[in-house]
């Protein structure tokens, strides 16, 4: 369980003394940082207010790192401004900085390489752990998502089901931000979208007439075909 406090966090990374970096950085899911003079009274997870922070290490480096490419395929999709994408790559460049000057390149591209979305477990809120249970309650990032975007996924949500996706996968809601796993299928949809081809790995979304780009929601609980890991034993 996180612990809670009530301090003020840093901005970014690169908002620490310069004087000396920090020996630990804690990291939140959307990449705001903290820091202190006293990393040893603290938790590997602790909260303020609604945020948890989470000690950095590398396979946390690799968990936002794949984030982070998730966030840049949103953005190019147009469901991310660039401008709030733009923010991200900001933050996310000052904590990857810190991260190589503390382990260094090898031990963080060991970590990308061998990293596995659907065994870890983000920080998350103690009074986060929201999903939608019903059409009704669904919203994201503070905003009522569209009924017809409801309509949408409950058409293919048996069929994606039966596949082996989870129902969070598909209609939860999240706290708006980008990096949060939480964040369903639904919750992607714009307004005249519709649904393509779906299979285990992915779903395809097919954006509304006349342009009609088409691009793919992954489902982050299973391992997809385009990622090859390096140095896995030969059977």
């Amino acid at each position: 369980m996180p612990t809670v406090l009530t301090e003020q966090c840093a901005e970014s990374a690169q908002d620490a003394s310069s004087a000396d970096t920090p020996k630990y950085l804690f990291v939140a899911t959307s990449l705001a940082t903290w820091t202190t003079a006293n990393p040893e009274w603290f938790a590997r997870d602790f909260q303020i207010d609604d945020t948890v922070y989470r000690r950095l290490d590398p396979e946390y480096y690799a968990w936002l790192r794949s984030r982070m490419v998730f966030a840049k395929k949103a953005a190019s999709a147009g469901q991310f401004p660039p401008s709030a994408f733009e923010n991200l790559r900001l933050r996310f460049n000052a904590v990857h900085a810190w991260a190589v000057g503390h382990f260094g390149d090898a031990v963080l591209l060991s970590a990308v390489r061998g990293f596995r979305s659907s065994g870890y477990d983000p920080p998350a809120a103690d009074d986060e752990g929201r999903h939608v249970p019903l059409p009704a309650a669904r919203k994201s990032a503070g905003e009522q998502i569209p009924e017809e975007a409801i309509t949408v996924v409950d058409g293919i949500a048996e069929c994606a089901q039966s596949l082996g996706w989870k129902r969070e996968r598909l209609y939860g809601i999240g706290s708006g931000s980008i990096f949060d796993q939480r964040r369903g299928l639904v919750s992607h949809l714009m307004l005249g979208d519709r649904i393509g081809e779906v299979t285990l790995q992915s779903i395809e979304i097919v954006r509304a007439e006349p342009v009609e780009v088409r691009h793919r929601f992954y489902n982050p609980d299973v391992d997809q075909p385009w990622v090859k890991r390096i140095g896995a034993e030969k059977k």
